[in-house]
């Protein structure tokens, strides 16, 4: 007849010990700090809802400030770096979450011996449950890393969402100025057929002698008209540009303003100050300055390994019961992970370095800006105030003389070409002085520098 060995009074000890060793762990995970607030998200981040493909609800015309709002509202690239925060959260969750589990181990002996070993339990048996324990603060030092990786992909998104805002101002200038330039061209076609017409009836009537001045007149409509085919190439690729940093397909887009200077401070200091204080990448530098020293305070802290610990029950061959503990430690002898150690020095003092270069970039954008600014502006004061009001006194005085019959038409084409040309350097001029302007809003992080309040609307 069968017999079973049963003791119950050691096992449910072994089994009340297990469960205070996982409670004990357990509380480990608790005893931590909350991890630190990330930055705040723009409004779309914040709500990342599905991203419209561009196809419905286009404006009739863009402002500058509708321009960003809807590139930052539908710009598909921009909406698939947004999603790098949610894997930065996962991995904050990752790192608030204890990384080992416990083992149970479970042996069983088969005993056969003879009669004098006293043998009375034929199944011998061995309970343990263990895990690895983190005794040196590895957890708040990897909750330390992820909870900056987790700022600097907030500030890199809003970076993302800065260079996107600049970059469709650009190519907003850019469309506003090759629209300029196209009528401007057209102008001075209209202008060059109105004049070869002239010609040719002031040849035709005797007035001007020799065949030579009509052919002339006409060549020159011939290259005005390749000159309008160029602007209209010109200012086609300059749509498809800003179509493109709208996240729009194919649709016709107009682009409502002009490129006219808007006021702004020229304190260097306080530029740089306020440059200092918003550049989203420099905040991210910073952010990762933080992540790489807590990646090198968990190396260090990992150096020599984590214990690992647990109840241990055994039930021998003579049915004595045997309740306690075990613990196992590493010994780090054969590798310190000393390499990896050095590994974290070295990306903490590139992040340092990274750090440092960027502030230093941050000052030297904003003087160029402002040096690139001041001289424009001087270019289009010059134009305004001298050069196009000189060509144009000087063209009302030779028409005059024309219709007295003192002057000579050849002439008055000429001064009414030079001031078309004069338009189109001052149009040149304010196309630069826009992208001065642009280049200080993109070194000081502030897009609403380079926004008309007047004609942009409020900003976004």
């Amino acid at each position: 007849m069968a017999r079973s060995y049963r003791s119950t009074g050691p096992r449910h000890a072994w089994i009340a010990g297990g469960l205070c060793f996982l409670v004990s762990a357990n509380s480990l995970q608790a005893q931590t700090d909350p991890p630190p607030t990330p930055p705040p998200l723009s409004g779309q981040q914040a709500n990342d809802g599905p991203v419209s493909d561009g196809s419905e609800g286009v404006p009739e015309s863009f402002t500058r400030a509708a321009a960003i709002d809807w590139a930052l509202r539908n710009n598909p690239d921009l909406a698939a770096f947004r999603q790098q925060h949610g894997i930065a959260m996962a991995a904050v969750i990752i790192a608030k979450t204890y990384p080992f589990n416990p083992v149970w181990t479970n042996k069983l002996f088969a005993v056969n011996g003879p009669e004098s070993a006293g043998i009375t339990n034929r199944l011998a048996m061995e309970q343990r449950i263990s895990i690895d324990v983190e005794v040196r603060h590895q957890r708040r030092y990897r909750r330390q890393a992820a909870c900056a990786a987790l700022s600097r992909t907030d500030w890199e998104i809003l970076n993302q969402e800065l260079l996107l805002a600049m970059r469709v101002i650009r190519a907003f200038d850019n469309a506003l100025y090759q629209r300029d330039k196209l009528q401007l061209a057209e102008e001075s076609l209209r202008l060059q057929q109105s004049a070869a017409e002239q010609v040719d009836k002031l040849v035709k009537g005797g007035i001007l002698r020799g065949p030579d001045n009509a052919i002339l007149a006409r060549s020159e409509v011939d290259t005005f008209s390749i000159a309008v085919n160029t602007a209209r190439s010109v200012q086609a690729r300059a749509e498809s540009d800003l179509r493109a940093a709208l996240g729009l397909r194919n649709e016709a887009i107009h682009v409502a303003g002009a490129l006219s200077p808007t006021p702004t401070v020229d304190d260097a200091q306080n530029l740089v100050q306020e440059a200092l204080d918003r550049r989203p990448d420099l905040q991210a530098r910073q952010a990762a300055l933080h992540e790489a020293e807590g990646r090198l305070r968990l190396a260090i802290a990992d150096r020599f390994g984590n214990p690992n610990i647990g109840p241990d029950y055994e039930y021998n061959e003579t049915r004595a019961n045997f309740l306690g503990m075990q613990m196992t430690v590493p010994l780090p002898v054969f590798n310190k992970h000393r390499g990896e150690i050095l590994q974290r020095e070295a990306e903490r003092n590139r992040a340092a370095l990274d750090l440092r270069s960027t502030e230093t970039l941050i000052q030297q954008q904003v003087y160029a800006a402002l040096s690139r600014l001041n001289t424009a502006r001087a270019t289009v004061e010059m134009y305004q105030t001298r050069v196009l009001p000189h060509l144009e006194e000087s063209v009302k005085d030779m028409e005059r003389l024309f219709l007295e019959g003192g002057g000579d038409l050849l002439r008055v084409i000429n001064l009414r070409a030079k001031l078309l040309q004069a338009r189109g350097g001052q149009l040149d001029a304010l196309y630069e002085l826009r992208q001065g302007y642009n280049d200080l809003a993109a070194a000081v992080a502030d897009p609403t520098l380079t926004l008309d309040a007047a004609a942009g609307g409020p900003a976004p």
